[in-house]
């Protein structure tokens, strides 16, 4: 790994500085020694200083890099048309930037580089410093200052060589505080800015600070108007053609089976996708002031004034139940520069989170905190990915987060210890005293009850086990905690996310998700419980998702399937079934079927077949032998290897009984057509050479297969009982000894049968094991289970 070329970070012998009052404004530095505040926590691996400039000198990405790196690749198109902003990175070594003082305490001064999102690291191995950072906004003041975490790889618990980066929206100038004992240590320190130059800078907007304290939230949530759920019910987030295709058959009518209705906002809900980010303003309170205005109520407000950023409409993504969400190709993720994910066998849990930073956004800019936060974790720090499944904006627009798809439980890195199982939600923005806006707790709920309903955990209050694997944790190594299916960050690891003011609403939240999950999408979930639930079919591995005209919701031990005008059915099934289902099947009419190393399904449209390592899907062909038929598997492989053929208008004849004549010539076909030179005078009295098939009964003759009987004859239009083609069988595969004592079991079979030996190797075989303690011996052989029974001779025979 390169190292930035940089003194070491401690400081022996240099006095701590003086503890001065320090406010937030103007000169004033943070107060020394102040706790650290918890900044956006996503995670891959920790590789620090992938692309950090070993010169010292300030270097926008895409320029020419000696050592090898490479230009972002164009993000992906989305919203209206124009491309995602595309983030440019520079990075400068501090030692480099002007030493200013601050109330004492030695700051470095950053000009010339405009940045939305900054991050600080330093050479891998050092002391960890303590780091601040403020930026100059375009409206003359400055931000607050923020104290920087050290970034966690939160899969593994790693501290990485950098903090986690603090969004700033649009700023100037950066300053940086680094120490290390109070004593300044930014000669080791490198500064990553991340700006967007495409889009135009702007003020900001009413609200960073001045937000009801949390303890005053508390008091008044049980009675605000603005409460984060509504008794006003709506229509349901639901699609009219996929509710048609879920309501419209008998067995899913009925008043109590009706998808129900999901409150809204009482102060308006989200603003739309439409409204170029101007947002309409809540009706819960008046409008803020500028920076460290009173905003409404403390709670975020959507941006307003003349300024048009490029809209990224949500979309529907066609998942049942799901509310529409901005995409990862809208928002530009680079999926060239992400790593694999790994995915766990069920969700327990959803994780509420906020990434801190500045709440000052627009709607644009929000997805540039997301994208500058992807470019600074993936291709500064080398982690893998977003580590939060969704995060959530100030305006209730939901954005999807780590790659690996919304419908699988993709396990994030947002919860030390905690992430095998989870799915994280993350509210952008510093809830410590500033409440999340309407629209962005409706949105929280929204998605958190589609996630649960979704896998079928329909009790938001209900508890999961975990068992703590990781040091570093509320709990020690090998715990087993229980925890409820909607929890806040703070609730397993050492933080104060997702913030008092967000963290005292989770009550309301929690009520707000269950009322949701009462009347969300539930047809899967009723096939579900009818068909023995979690017992029976396990845990949702992909929850449900449109396939061509059908919705599917794949399970560790089953799947169900819908489709238009058709209800829901559930079935277990095979992993390699699940794994190859595809629309043109339609759903499963039973559960699967195990015989040996053979698995089979019978779906609407045909049979799944798994064995000898391979998979098939047959599809009818007799118009006589439905797919729901006993015997179709073996009556459409003896067609395909062309043993029995079947007769004309594509029909099979099951019922019909099989002649001696059919009999001994499918057995022919079924033993490889032997090459065999028919003799000139036929052997028997009633068929001649120019017999259809007298080379076929002339080769059994010649193999001891087939006598003729007392009279000479053949009788090729009889038809063949139980008991001859026992004897065909038997002396086709090589008259194998056998003792007959199987066959003295029937009650049908005595001592003095011609064909014991032959029955009871039938019997033993399993080729028939006749019907309890009758074999029928004198029973004719009908098409239906001649099919059965060559097909399990084949079986024995190989």
């Amino acid at each position: 790994m390169t190292q930035h070329p940089s003194s070491s970070l401690s400081h022996p012998g240099l006095p701590a500085p003086s503890a001065p009052v320090l406010g937030q404004r103007g000169g004033d530095a943070p107060p020394a020694g102040s706790s650290l505040r918890r900044r956006s926590l996503f995670a891959g691996s920790a590789v620090a200083g992938a692309a950090m400039l070993a010169t010292g000198v300030a270097r926008a990405e895409g320029e020419p890099d000696p050592d090898g790196a490479h230009e972002d690749q164009p993000p992906a198109q989305g919203g209206t048309g124009r491309r995602a902003a595309e983030p440019r990175t520079t990075t400068i070594a501090l030692r480099e930037a002007e030493l200013v003082e601050r109330d004492g305490r030695q700051v470095r001064r950053v000009v010339g580089h405009p940045a939305a999102l900054v991050g600080i690291t330093w050479d891998e191995g050092d002391v960890e410093p303590a780091v601040s950072a403020r930026g100059l906004q375009v409206d003359g003041a400055w931000s607050p200052w923020h104290e920087l975490e050290v970034a966690v790889d939160l899969d593994t618990g790693v501290r990485s060589s950098g903090t986690e980066p603090v969004f700033f929206a649009d700023v100037t100038e950066v300053e940086v505080i680094g120490e290390l004992d109070g004593a300044d240590a930014t000669e080791g320190l490198y500064v990553h800015l991340i700006d967007f130059p495409e889009d135009p800078k702007q003020a900001p907007m009413a609200l960073d600070e001045g937000g009801i304290p949390a303890d005053e939230v508390a008091r008044d949530r049980d009675g605000e108007e603005a409460a984060s759920a509504s008794a006003e019910p709506t229509a349901p987030q639901e699609t009219p053609q996929r509710r048609a295709e879920e309501t419209a058959a008998p067995e899913e009518t009925g008043e109590d089976e009706q998808p129900g209705s999901a409150p809204v906002p009482s102060d308006g809900g989200g603003a739309g996708p439409s409204d170029g980010g101007g947002g309409a303003p809540s009706d819960s309170g008046g409008a803020g002031g500028g920076v460290g205005g009173a905003g409404i109520q403390g709670a975020a407000v959507p941006a307003r004034g003349p300024f048009q950023p490029m809209a990224l409409a949500p979309k529907d993504l066609g998942i049942p139940g799901a509310p529409p969400m901005i995409t990862r190709a809208q928002w530009g993720a680079t999926e060239s520069a992400t790593r694999s994910t790994s995915t766990s066998s069920a969700l327990k849990s959803v994780v509420l989170h906020h990434t801190a930073g500045t709440n000052n956004y627009s709607r644009s800019q929000a997805a540039q905190q997301i994208r500058g936060i992807f470019d600074y974790h993936v291709r500064v720090l080398g982690w893998a990915d977003i580590g939060y499944n969704v995060l959530v904006d100030r305006y209730g627009q939901i954005y999807e987060g780590r790659h690996g798809g919304l419908t699988r439980n993709v396990n994030g890195a947002h919860a030390l210890g905690f992430n095998t199982g989870s799915f994280g939600i993350s509210v952008m923005g510093d809830h410590s005293s500033l409440k999340a806006s309407t629209e962005a707790r409706e949105a929280v709920m929204r998605v958190a009850a589609w996630k649960l309903l979704s896998t079928f955990l329909d009790d938001v209050k209900a508890k999961s086990s975990w068992t703590v694997g990781v040091d570093g944790t509320r709990w020690k190594r090998g715990t087993t905690v229980s925890l409820p299916r909607f929890f806040g960050h703070r609730d397993v690891n050492t933080t104060s996310c997702p913030g008092d003011a967000l963290y005292s609403a989770m009550d309301d939240l929690r009520w707000g998700i269950q009322t949701r999950i009462d009347s969300g999408w539930r047809f899967h979930l009723r096939a579900f419980a009818d068909h023995g639930g979690a017992s029976t079919l396990g845990t949702v591995l992909t929850s449900a998702q449109k396939e061509g005209d059908h919705t599917i919701t794949r399970l560790s031990e089953g799947l169900i399937v819908s489709g238009p005008g058709l209800s829901a059915r559930a079935a277990t099934t095979t992993d390699s079934i699940r794994r190859s289902w595809r629309p043109s099947w339609g759903r499963p009419l039973e559960d699967h079927v195990s015989a040996g190393d053979r698995h089979t399904q019978r779906f609407e449209k045909g049979m799944a077949v798994r064995e000898n390592g391979r998979n098939r899907f047959v599809t009818p062909y007799f118009v006589d032998v439905p797919v729901t038929h006993q015997y179709f598997l073996e009556i459409h492989d003896l067609r395909e290897q062309g043993i029995i053929p079947g007769w004309s208008g594509r029909k099979f004849r099951v019922k019909d009984a099989t002649t001696r004549n059919q009999a001994i010539t499918y057995l022919y076909r079924l033993l490889g057509s032997p090459s065999f030179t028919p003799p000139t005078r036929s052997p028997f009295s009633d068929i001649t050479p120019r017999h259809a098939q007298y080379r076929e009964v002339t080769w059994a003759h010649s193999k001891g297969i087939l006598e003729p009987f007392s009279n000479g004859s053949f009788r090729p239009s009889a038809a063949v009982r139980r008991d001859e083609l026992s004897c065909f069988l038997h002396r086709g595969a090589g008259s194998p000894k056998w003792s007959p004592a199987r066959a003295y079991g029937f009650s049908d079979v005595s001592k003095s049968s011609s064909y014991a030996t032959e029955i009871a190797w039938m019997a033993d075989t399993g080729i028939s094991a006749g019907w309890g303690r009758s074999f029928k011996p004198g029973d004719p052989v009908n098409h239906e289970r001649l099919a059965a029974l060559l097909t399990r001779f084949q079986g024995v025979i190989g």
